[in-house]
């Protein structure tokens, strides 16, 4: 074994890490010399080492975008983040656990109580039900022997389980007889199995605390949906009318009535007089009788059109799914969606229950229907033997017939389950289908027509088992279970007696029933909080805790306290300091003025007096502020007059004084203080879920509140908490540099009509205040794993920032000293980087469909003649946008010179002061009036006035948004704190996930200087200086990036320093230009020079090192934690570990109980054996998760592994771990092993291929075709790909060259030879087919899974996987690498000879 060998250490490269969350760049300065022109370049190349990653923010709401979150870094990060798991996940599954284990619980407690009685009617009850599991030869009587009868419940002489299931053929039949029979005694045992069902299944806890009167009533809902449409601006108080609440409770509980005619009828009642309502209230009908709505129609808001998720429907199975992402997307807005869904579920339950007394009535109804369909049809049927079978047979197509709806089908006269089960619509149009082939009389097709009416309606075959069953709370099967105890307790006295700590038996199981365990409350093992666990829940007294004691046992105040210091957000700014909830009275105050502050008259901003007499008269008299009511109030005290316009919002105030509102209404003014306000506002945020908790929280703390003032309080939804904290927005103080005065931020917000953006710059230095602040929050020194756990990021981030400080340290090391400056790049924002969620011609259409008849022409054509591939093109999406006009003069635009020297797109912000490439930022526009209007802001006023008509036109059709209006009619120039905050953008981040390591890096390193360096412009760097940048020849792009965030973010760092105010306020009048940086000007600050422009300056050395490919890479090797396989157990005979060892080995028979499937490895190791010759072999096998622990614990648990499970002979583990991802050298070729396959290992290549610029030129151009190809099947090669025959031929020679002559042959020489035969082939592909073929082929060198797809030459579909035998006796050289974190230090094991 060889030790640890230090390597050569280049500082000339830049070291590449694909699988970190953030980008640091350490400049090292050993000396205080300071050098110009290139040797000072040269100097920062020889003293930078740098390691790349890519970072999406996880934003205020990290929780609703959690899923997002995931998907995005993991495409970014690959293998490191493989075994890590995002907050979702984990709690899903945690979740799913201790529901399960609660549900065991409350039954044994309900056994517990009935065990004495029922063993005086049956000793073997309890262990008949106990071994139901298994099949009749491994069950065990009480006695341990095999029962000599196979029943699971009854084994009585005159009655056993056929008996019983004749008598009762559901659970629901039992419930309903047990509910309804007041005269004769029951079986104790038939008592207990109903009891056991429902409080097994005891349905939802939404309406907690509610009777079930008015869990039933319809008005409930309904006022509930009024509430949340007000909020939104829509009246619906017409539907709380008696007359026409009664119509609508009618028309939804029609059971006769299809969707769609419920969503015409109802749209009668809802729809207004407003025309400008009218879309919404109709979307709104149709959303709640389960149709389909797009979220613009609902919120008239045709943004909500570009969002993934842009349509919803109640009805459709993956509703819930989506929920999540539909909630983040909306924000406060999800609470009218949440209101609709009530009445929705409404309809659900009462189509459910019907007219029925009990749950169980209702679902006894349901199976009786079902038969009675069943017989019909099957009478029907049997006219067509043929159609009988297709219907009622076993499928082995697979089709959604009868038994594939139900699940079930009868062989060789055994029922035996399906398993892939269809849905009632496939079965619907498979049913109608059967029904058509039948040759029938008029009686018949009467029939046939019954049955497919029945089935429009979705009443044919109903099942009692549904996903709708979802919407039943728990106070129907309480009702139930009530009635079945009144009923049991007349002919059970046992029931009524009280135990030595008072409780009865009927008293306990209504306890267990309603038992919930409080979220605020938590984890009841306290053994969680010694071990510094999640466990936070405060005890009154020690002793075993149950539902009737739990109030006894658990101190619920001082345990909720202690969640809410858990559960409390961070604030943006501030390290530490806990956020206000988002309806704090503080928050919407800031909120409202943070507003206020944008509001223009002529485009002018209000002077501080007036914005302060908006607030009072306006926002403290109604909670909800349109711009109506601002402009009717501002004209009627005269400040403006009809002809003005007022801008700098939307059509209507976001921020509301809500709890202001709701305080003033319900309390009056005077009786509670701010602070106490507040303080109830954080008890409704913290615990609206739980009605009981809050109610008694505001009584014990306000006294002075009656009942009905408390209720109406505990109603109000709070939900989400804000950005800031109180402490930031009353604590941090500046002075105006101007008037010296000293403000806080709330006060400033007050005072002045400058907003927070502005605040945080220009003449007032609270951003130094505030890191003065956090500074003193810091700890110096070193960083430890539970500074990484305590960040508010997600779990799926953590590992990669550890690793990332782990790296940082060993780098340290190897240079000797700590770095001067830290660069961290900040990635794009979210939607920077181009990624569209909706096709723009789709976008475009949605649009047009609103002006066909002003634009007859354009929407024709947009519908008929334009692609989504040519509309990738800005300059033609801008024309359609525009509606074919320029926007400075309203002209029509020459579609046929469309792309000729007539036409220019122009920046409205000047790109010299704003790095804006964003649509908002551009228009479509004459050249001449391009080339009048310069590099000037604002937009002159005869183009103000030539094209106001046309932009508020294209405003009020979502063409334009809202920003570009704004920046097209603004009249003001750019003021200092503007232009700083346009430098700031490029030199500062406040996205959390970003700014926590900044700070964990600041507190290692307290010397450094933490500079944000922005992706964005990094990218027009490279557009700038021609640098190409292919992520699919291989991964050294990140190292590449890694070096020019270097470059640039220095750039900007010596010119502007960290304070872009400071440079605006220190050169007044100096002009700058961020677009041309990098041309004009030689960029120096003291003795330090960052740029020199021209030829021959400081981009000389840069090329030349983006022309190096010597970087390091490395991949994280980990041992595999968490699942130990597929939790899906398969059917008998199938599987691989079985279902439960221990003392019971019953279970462990594949062939009668199934198994779980897909064993997870946990890591490999080197295991030397017999072969079977006598000789002795090495092999690399795998261990799973499920022994990953015990094997390494022991020495002879390996052996016996190896023996019993491998099957090997004399094993000896030579090596007893390798890991996954491990760096493996099999004969000079390098590949890291992902996994195995029965007697093989899975690799993937480790090698970076390397080309050309040329030829990496012409790989991107392929790559853009095959990107215009997946977005459009029929996308064509153009002119403008510039590619040709000889072209596609000599990149088809280079692949096959590298294949066969370089290190590259080891692997995969079979894959040149084939490429070689098969030449031909590829020359008469037509063009399209070369491109995407060629891009198949780069798969084979790509260090990643993905294998080539060569079918369109004869090849394989999975070319170029790489496998070695796992016995590795014959291989020549079989070496094992393992590389520190950076990859400057190596082990290497021979494990032919270890």
């Amino acid at each position: 074994m060889k030790e640890y060998n230090r390597k050569k250490l280049y500082l000339k490269r830049a070291l590449f890490y694909g699988m970190l969350l953030l980008l640091l760049v350490f400049t090292v300065d050993s000396a205080k010399k300071a050098y110009e022109g290139r040797r000072m370049q040269e100097d920062i190349a020889e003293k930078i080492l740098r390691f790349h990653v890519r970072a999406n923010s996880d934003g205020e709401a990290d929780q609703a975008l959690k899923l997002k979150v995931r998907d995005a870094v993991g495409k970014e990060m690959g293998e490191l983040l493989q075994d890590a798991k995002t907050a979702e996940e984990r709690r899903i599954f945690r979740t799913s656990r201790r529901r399960t284990e609660r549900r065991k619980n409350r039954l044994h407690l309900l056994q517990e109580i009935f065990a004495e009685e029922i063993s005086k009617k049956d000793m073997g009850f309890y262990q008949r039900m106990k071994e139901s599991k298994y099949w009749h030869e491994d069950k065990k009587d009480i006695n341990g022997n095999m029962p000599e009868l196979p029943y699971a419940l009854f084994a009585d002489d005159g009655f056993t389980d056929k008996d019983y299931y004749k008598k009762y053929p559901t659970i629901f039949h039992l419930r309903y007889a047990l509910a309804t029979n007041t005269t004769d005694k029951p079986d104790i045992r038939l008592l207990y199995l109903a009891l056991h069902h429902i409080i097994k299944h005891r349905g939802h806890f939404l309406f907690e605390g509610k009777k079930l009167s008015e869990v039933k009533e319809f008005s409930t809902a309904i006022e509930a949906l009024v509430q949340q449409a007000e909020e939104q601006e829509i009246d619906l108080k017409s539907l709380t009318q008696e007359e026409v609440l009664t119509q609508l409770e009618h028309i939804m509980s029609d059971a006769q009535c299809t969707k769609s005619d419920k969503k015409t009828q109802v749209s009668k009642l809802i729809v207004g007089t407003d025309k400008q309502k009218q879309k919404q209230e109709k979307a709104i009908a149709a959303l709640i009788t389960g149709c389909t709505v797009k979220l613009s129609d609902i919120f008239a808001d045709p943004e909500l059109d570009k969002e993934e998720i842009s349509k919803i429907c109640f009805s459709d199975n993956g509703y819930e799914e989506k929920e999540v992402e539909i909630e983040s997307v909306l924000a406060d807005r999800f609470l009218l969606i949440a209101a609709a869904k009530g009445v929705y579920d409404w309809t659900v339950l009462h189509d459910i229950l019907g007219d029925a007394r009990f749950l169980s009535e209702a679902k006894v109804k349901t199976y009786e229907k079902h038969r009675d369909d069943l017989r019909k049809v099957k009478q029907l049927l049997r006219m067509d033997k043929e159609v009988y079978e297709a219907v009622f047979g076993v499928s082995e197509k697979n089709e959604a017939n009868y038994s594939a709806y139900i699940g079930m089908a009868k062989k060789n006269g055994k029922k035996q389950p399906i398993e892939k089960k269809c849905s009632q619509e496939d079965f619907y149009k498979f049913l109608k289908k059967q029904l058509d082939r039948l040759s029938v009389d008029e009686m018949g097709q009467e029939i046939i027509d019954e049955l497919k009416a029945e089935m429009d309606l979705g009443t044919l075959f109903p099942k009692q088992m549904i996903r709708d069953n979802g919407v039943i709370p728990y106070q129907l099967h309480e009702n139930e279970l009530n009635a079945i105890l009144d009923n049991a307790q007349k002919f059970y006295p046992f029931l009524l007696e009280k135990d030595q700590d008072g409780y009865t038996p009927v008293e306990k199981i209504q306890k267990i029933f309603r038992f919930r365990i409080p979220y605020y409350v938590g984890p009841l093992n306290t053994a969680h909080q010694d071990k510094g666990g999640h466990s936070w829940s405060v005890r009154k007294k020690e002793g075993k805790i149950y539902p009737w004691n739990f109030s006894e046992m658990i101190d619920e105040e001082e345990s909720a306290t202690k969640f809410i210091e858990r559960m409390t957000n961070k604030c943006t700014y501030l390290i530490g300091e806990d956020v206000l909830p988002k309806e704090s009275l503080l928050y919407a105050k800031f909120n409202v003025l943070n507003e206020l502050n944008n509001l223009r008259i002529d485009g002018e901003l209000i002077a501080p007096e007036l914005k302060q007499d908006i607030y009072n008269n306006v926002f403290k008299k109604y909670q909800r502020v349109t711009g109506k009511k601002v402009k009717d109030y501002l004209r009627i005290n005269g400040v403006i007059s009809k002809e003005q316009e007022l801008s700098g919002f939307d059509q209507n105030f976001k921020s509301s004084l809500k709890a202001y509102h709701d305080f003033k209404q319900i309390v009056g003014t005077g009786v509670l203080s701010e602070s106490e306000q507040e303080d109830i506002v954080r008890d409704i945020t913290l615990f609206a879920d739980s009605q009981k908790m809050l109610k008694q929280r505001i009584h014990r703390k306000y006294p002075m509140l009656s009942d009905k003032q408390i209720a109406q309080l505990a109603n109000k939804k709070y939900a989400g908490w804000g950005r800031l904290s109180r402490t930031f927005l009353e604590n941090i103080e500046s002075v105006n540099k101007e008037t010296g005065e000293v403000m806080n931020i709330i006060t400033a917000l007050w005072e002045t009509n400058e907003n927070l953006m502005k605040l945080l710059s220009g003449k007032y230095d609270y951003t130094k205040q505030i890191e003065q602040w956090n500074a003193g929050q810091m700890k110096k020194g070193e960083i430890e794993y539970q500074d990484i756990e305590e960040l508010y990021v997600s779990p799926a981030v953590k590992r990669p920032i550890w690793q990332t400080i782990k790296i940082v340290r060993e780098i340290t090391n190897i240079m000797g000293g700590a770095p001067k400056r830290i660069f961290v790049e900040v990635a794009r924002e979210p939607g920077e980087k181009g990624v569209r969620k909706v096709s723009r011609r789709n976008q475009l259409l949605d649009l047009y469909k609103a002006c066909k008849k002003e634009a007859p022409e354009l929407y024709d054509r947009l519908a008929n003649k334009e692609s989504d591939n040519a509309l990738r093109s800005d300059k033609l999406f801008l024309y359609y946008s525009q509606m074919g006009r320029c926007m400075y003069s309203g002209d029509a635009i020459d579609l046929d010179e469309l792309f000729t020297n007539r036409y220019d797109i122009d920046h409205i912000y000047p790109q010299s002061k704003v790095m804006d490439d964003s649509i908002d930022n551009r228009v479509l526009v004459k050249r001449d009036l391009n080339s009048k209007k310069t590099d000037t802001f604002p937009v002159s006023e005869e183009y103000r006035k030539a094209g106001k008509a046309l932009w508020s036109t294209l405003l009020k059709k979502g063409l334009i948004s809202k920003e570009k209006y704004k920046r097209l009619t603004r009249t003001e120039p750019f003021g200092e704190d503007e232009l700083a905050g346009f430098i700031a953008r490029q030199l500062v981040e406040t996205r959390q996930s970003t700014k926590a390591v900044a700070h964990l890096l600041e507190e290692a390193y307290p010397d450094a200087e933490i500079v944000y360096a922005k992706a964005r412009a990094v990218s027009e760097f490279r557009h700038k200086f021609d640098m190409i940048k292919v992520r699919e020849v291989n991964d050294f792009h990140h190292a590449k990036d890694a070096y020019l965030n270097i470059v640039v973010g220095n750039t900007y760092y010596v010119k502007f320093t960290k304070d872009a105010a400071w440079f605006v306020r220190n050169n007044p009048g100096r002009t700058y230009n961020l677009k041309k940086m990098f041309e004009n000007e030689t960029v120096k600050r003291g003795n330090e020079t960052a740029w020199i422009p021209g030829d021959n300056g400081t981009i000389c050395t840069v090329k030349k090192w983006m022309r190096k490919n010597n970087v390091l890479f490395t991949r994280r090797a980990y041992e595999v934690k968490g699942g130990l396989f597929d939790q899906n157990i398969l059917k008998k005979g199938k599987g691989q570990i079985p279902i439960k060892g221990g003392a019971d080995e019953r279970l462990r028979s594949r062939d009668k109980y199934g198994a779980y499937n897909k064993a997870s490895g946990a890591y490999f190791m080197l295991v030397e054996s017999d072969g079977k010759k006598g000789e002795r072999k090495r092999t690399i096998e795998f261990v799973p998760v499920y022994l990953a622990k015990s094997l390494e614990e022991s020495v002879e648990l390996r052996r016996r592994y190896c023996e019993e499970e491998l099957g090997l002979v004399n094993p000896d583990v030579r090596l007893s771990k390798i890991r996954k991802n491990a760096l493996i050298d099999v004969d000079g070729f390098k590949m890291h092993l992902v996994g195995r396959t029965e007697n093989r290992l899975l690799l993937i290549g480790a090698t970076q291929l390397v080309l050309s610029e040329d030829d990496q030129q012409l790989i991107k151009k392929i790559g853009k075709y095959c990107l215009d190809h997946r977005e459009n099947k029929d996308a064509v090669l153009s002119e403008k790909y510039e590619l040709t025959m000889d072209l596609f031929e000599k990149l088809y020679d280079i692949f096959v060259f590298k294949l066969e002559q370089t290190v590259y042959a080891v692997k995969l020489s079979k894959q040149a030879k084939d490429l070689k035969e098969v030449k031909e082939e590829f020359l008469a592909l037509d063009d399209e087919q070369k491109c995407l073929l060629l891009m198949e082929i780069l798969h084979l060198f790509q260090c990643s899974p993905q294998l080539a797809n060569l079918t369109n030459i004869g090849g394989g579909k999975s070319a170029g996987s790489l496998k070695i035998l796992s016995d590795i006796t014959k291989q020549q050289s079989v070496l094992l690498i393992n590389q520190s974190i950076t990859g400057f230090y190596e082990q290497v094991i021979d494990l032919k000879t270890i």
